[in-house]
């Protein structure tokens, strides 16, 4: 981690960030693209009331061989200075946790949290993941970190656009 993400990853940001203190309200449509030949990556732009930390945006990843693992982030800063702030891992193990878990990071590049969390859908082992599913599990994991979902928010599935 880079100075300046230490710096700019501090308690009081990190703590306000994650809080109703950044008013934080996604903008506009998730856009997908590419990210290599089996992936798709989401980002939904994220305003907050934390200018230090800007740009902010949540990201999933989703595997077309691996659908029922997806992985959602949420996201501050730009370039060098980026981290993030929240990671859900669903269906992945992560020891001591045998499927979904979340990271939580903590300020000044200390230690992350991992945690098993009991808000997101169960996403079944499986082939396919049903219509619906994936906007589930990025709306339930916006809320645990105070983001709103904006009134202008498009959600599209990750092999439709």
């Amino acid at each position: 981690m880079s100075r300046q993400t230490s710096r700019l990853m501090t308690a009081d940001n990190l703590g306000a960030l994650l809080s109703p203190l950044a008013a934080a309200t996604t903008v506009g449509r998730v856009t997908w693209t590419t990210k290599s030949h089996a992936t798709r990556q989401g980002i939904i732009r994220v305003d907050t009331t934390i200018a230090t930390l800007a740009p902010c945006r949540l990201r999933m990843l989703v595997n077309y061989l691996k659908p029922s693992e997806p992985q959602v982030q949420y996201l501050a800063g730009d370039g060098r200075t980026a981290f993030s702030a929240r990671r859900l891992c669903v269906n992945t193990p992560h020891r001591p946790f045998a499927g979904t878990h979340k990271h939580r990071v903590e300020p000044g590049g200390g230690e992350e949290g991992v945690y098993e969390p009991d808000d997101i859908p169960v996403v079944p082992l499986q082939p396919r993941v049903s219509p619906g599913t994936y906007r589930a599990i990025l709306e339930s994991f916006a809320a645990e970190c105070f983001v709103a979902i904006g009134a202008d928010f498009a959600w599209s599935e990750p092999w439709e656009g």
